[in-house]
């Protein structure tokens, strides 16, 4: 089950970084504040080191520093709160101008965000107890 969600969050990756790439180059993100840019740049760190520690704890691959995996598994963990966070707020504020099945489908994009930034956590943070424990 990892390596298959190593892999799709590879992808997701991937595809996240080309379609900002896309939004920078057409000139789509012009009015986007400091924060924006801050929020956007961070995202794509904590991204980018989360599916560097899917894919090594889901291949069973040592990923040096071996010292790094442990702190950055509690940072990711506050990632993947702030991310959820953000997901619950957009679903409320979503949520409270729809009804029937948009409802429904709102719920279900919230249940698949929620499950995702968790179990990204839960697979970086497996990786940050093993690589800390054989060292």
């Amino acid at each position: 089950m990892w390596k298959i969600f190593a892999v799709l969050y590879s992808l997701a990756f991937a595809f996240g970084l080309v379609f900002v790439g896309y939004l920078v180059a057409i000139d789509a993100l012009v009015g986007l504040t400091s924060l924006g840019w801050i929020v956007i740049s961070a995202s794509m760190v904590m991204a980018l080191g989360t599916t560097i520690g899917l894919v090594a704890h889901a291949f069973n691959l040592n990923v040096p520093p071996l010292a790094l995996w442990r702190p950055f598994s509690w940072l990711a963990g506050v990632w993947a709160l702030f991310a959820s966070y953000t997901s619950f707020t957009k679903f409320l504020s979503v949520a409270a101008g729809s009804s029937g099945n948009d409802l429904i489908t709102n719920v279900l994009w919230l249940s698949l965000a929620l499950a995702i930034h968790g179990f990204s956590w839960l697979g970086v943070w497996r990786y940050g107890r093993r690589v800390s424990a054989a060292a």
